[in-house]
């Protein structure tokens, strides 16, 4: 293939719009909220490195910072999937009353952790109180429908690449999504069951993984879930990658179907080990 033919090729597959609203009205307020969240992180790492108070083994901030950053990094995936679905596929998979609804619900759940981190009180699996509750209860639910409507965009995505004789990057964000969804909704449920991340009491030593604070000495089911969600930036990511390196298009496919089923075998190792 010709350096001409790839490079529109590998732009095509990595492309942001050239402005937001190219992809839609629900991928403008997509990449907004994601702007927000990542400007909201500024203050909160100010924070972090100014206020020692910790919450159990970690600082009050880490959690609000990791929170926001995560469902920037989440807003901003989905707002770029939107550009590679096709005008048709793209009102259904996030009109615009979806994606509204996906970013007061992504706000109530960065705003509710960042509030407790300020109070210096847990967010997660808290029923001290009746306000902890109804605040921790909400924010399952959103969890919820956060994952929901994120399976539901890869689910209209692999619509679209059976479409297109399986494109390439409408597959990987379909299993992407999907799969990292799914997974996402089944470590978390692993995580509410014993309300807490760990399946049992942490034995010391523990050792403890630097920056992301997960328990490295047993099973801490928080890796899995970061393994599991972090399909949908993944699986899109090796698409890119392949496209740039110039791959034929049946190895790319198998390569990222390949890479979905380490990721879901890798989630099965980590929530039981």
């Amino acid at each position: 293939m010709s350096t001409t033919n790839v490079l529109p090729a590998a732009w095509s597959a990595v492309r942001v719009p050239a402005h937001p609203g190219a992809a839609g009205e629900s991928a403008r307020l997509l990449w907004r909220l994601a702007m927000a969240l990542a400007l909201v992180a500024l203050p909160t790492a100010v924070g972090l490195a100014l206020d020692d108070r910790r919450l159990g083994h970690f600082n009050v901030w880490s959690k609000p910072l990791k929170f926001q950053l995560a469902l920037a990094l989440q807003a901003a995936t989905l707002a770029w999937a939107l550009g590679h679905l096709s005008p048709a596929l793209r009102r259904i998979a996030m009109p615009r009353s979806l994606a509204i609804g996906w970013s007061i619900v992504a706000v109530y759940e960065a705003g509710f952790i960042t509030l407790q981190g300020a109070r210096g009180v847990a967010s997660h699996f808290n029923r001290a109180t009746p306000w902890e509750s109804i605040g921790a209860t909400l924010m399952a639910s959103g969890a919820g429908v956060l994952v929901l409507v994120t399976v539901w965009m890869g689910l209209v995505a692999l619509w679209q690449a059976r479409q297109q004789r399986w494109a390439v990057m409408p597959l990987a964000i379909g299993l992407g999504f999907v799969g990292g969804g799914v997974l996402a909704a089944w470590t978390g449920g692993a995580m509410g069951a014993v309300r807490g991340y760990w399946p049992e009491p942490l034995v010391e030593p523990v050792q403890w993984m630097p920056v992301t604070g997960w328990v490295l000495s047993q099973t801490d089911l928080r890796i899995a879930h970061f393994v599991g969600l972090h399909q949908m930036q993944m699986l899109p990511a090796i698409a890119a990658a392949g496209v740039l390196a110039r791959w034929q298009p049946r190895v790319l496919r198998a390569t990222i179907c390949a890479a979905c089923l380490v990721a879901i075998a890798a989630v099965l190792v980590l929530r039981t080990s």
